[in-house]
């Protein structure tokens, strides 16, 4: 995570607008914890030449002993890595620097960017199509794309067709957006996201191709694994008729438990061993040298799912209904745990001018969000609102109730 630890962080006069290689900073205030004396956050808002939409992340300041650590806060972060980046350097100036992760790399973010995708850019997938005339386009999704090879090949030869690629780990985000770049890809998007909450957000009928090769196993833990009733519940709702989910697997295990689940109703099942592939990963080339099998199950959609059609509202009561309790002598944690889903109240930060961030963590037990909420002259949450999904919407009714009264 980009940071710079000093011996003493000289506190610049808030709020302070400057720029940082192209990139336009506004840092808003400083909010202090109601738990922890020696943590803060810093409000930050940043803007690229090219974009006219402002983006909003926190950087956090944790005092120590004989140093401070200043860094970019992980929940609010914001891709690519040379955003963050930029404006801790800004930070940074007239500072005694210890040490720092900051030095830049060989791509610019205004390169990225183009590339790099957000969740909320797929919330209203529709749209997204039009805004980038990619109605009509056959559409595939890798999930767990890793290093890049097979999504990279995909899009090299399928020129007419529309790729996504989903990974949660960041610097492979990061490495295959410089491969999309030096290829001059533009059939491509990539993003990191649980891919689980993805297809839920997703229309019906929109996709033809959903590839997962060599997911982590997880035979130890299978209730971690990317195929799961619920998933394939969703992917079949997503694909179009006679769309395929394709699994590609070096683990037996796995193999037999996502056939076992799949339900041969909603799917047409077809399953090879050490099948012949156009382009073969690292792993995949180690497991052939130790002669491992290499498994294939194909599941093809029968038919069009119904269309989801789901309203959510993650609006706020008026700033004057909020409960008298939220300040810094009467804050005191809370956590709701309901069936398959939780709401926490963590910590609260609050400003010279009395405007508060309450950090909160709610959802889904396997992949919950971690959030902030804003409460200055309005209440809302910070970069954008919760996923639109069913327990994020019972999620946030539940945070109301505890927001606007005494808790």
């Amino acid at each position: 995570m980009p940071h710079f630890k000093t011996k003493t962080f000289i506190q610049p006069t808030f709020p302070l607008q400057d720029s940082c290689s192209g990139d336009s900073f506004i840092f808003v205030d400083r909010y202090y914890s109601s738990l922890y004396p020696k943590l803060s956050i810093i409000l930050t808002k940043y803007q690229s030449t090219n974009q006219k939409q402002t983006q909003e992340f926190l950087i956090e300041v944790k005092e120590k002993e004989n140093q401070t650590l200043i860094k970019c806060n992980k929940e609010s972060k914001i891709a690519p890595i040379e955003i963050p980046k930029n404006a801790l350097r800004i930070l940074s100036k007239n500072q005694q620097v210890i040490s720092h992760n900051l030095n830049p790399q060989n791509i610019t973010s205004d390169l990225k960017l183009p590339f790099i995708q957000t969740i909320n850019n797929f919330i209203d997938f529709d749209s997204f199509l039009k805004t980038n005339n990619l109605q009509n386009k056959q559409i595939w999704l890798e999930i767990g794309f890793g290093s890049g090879r097979n999504l990279l090949y995909n899009a090299q030869h399928n020129k007419d067709i529309l790729h996504i690629g989903i990974e949660i780990h960041t610097p492979s985000l990061e490495q295959v957006a410089r491969q999309i770049g030096l290829l001059n890809l533009n059939n491509i998007y990539i993003l990191s996201y649980d891919a689980r909450i993805f297809l839920e957000l997703l229309p019906s009928n929109n996709i033809n191709r959903i590839l997962v090769h060599f997911p982590i196993p997880w035979d130890k833990s299978p209730h971690r694994r990317i195929f799961s009733n619920t998933f394939l519940k969703e992917a079949n709702r997503v694909l179009k008729q006679n769309g395929t989910l394709e699994l590609r697997t070096d683990s037996e295990e796995y193999f037999l438990y996502a056939k076992s689940i799949a339900n041969k109703e909603e799917w047409l099942i077809h399953e090879s061993c050490n099948k012949d592939s156009n382009i073969i990963s690292k792993y995949e080339a180690r497991w052939k040298k130790m002669q491992k099998n290499i498994y294939d199950l194909i599941l093809t959609a029968k038919i069009n799912s119904d269309f989801k059609n789901s309203q959510y509202d993650f609006s706020f009561k008026d700033i004057n209904f909020i409960s008298d309790t939220l300040n810094s002598h009467g804050f005191k944690r809370c956590k709701i745990i309901k069936d398959g889903y939780f709401v926490s109240i963590e910590d609260l930060f609050i400003s010279k001018f009395n405007d508060k961030i309450l950090k909160v963590s709610f959802g889904d037990f396997n992949y919950p969000e971690n959030r902030y909420i804003i409460i200055d002259n309005e209440i809302r949450y910070l970069k954008s609102q919760p996923l639109p999904t069913n327990i994020n919407q019972k999620c946030h009714n539940i945070l109301c109730d505890l927001l606007f009264k005494e808790r």
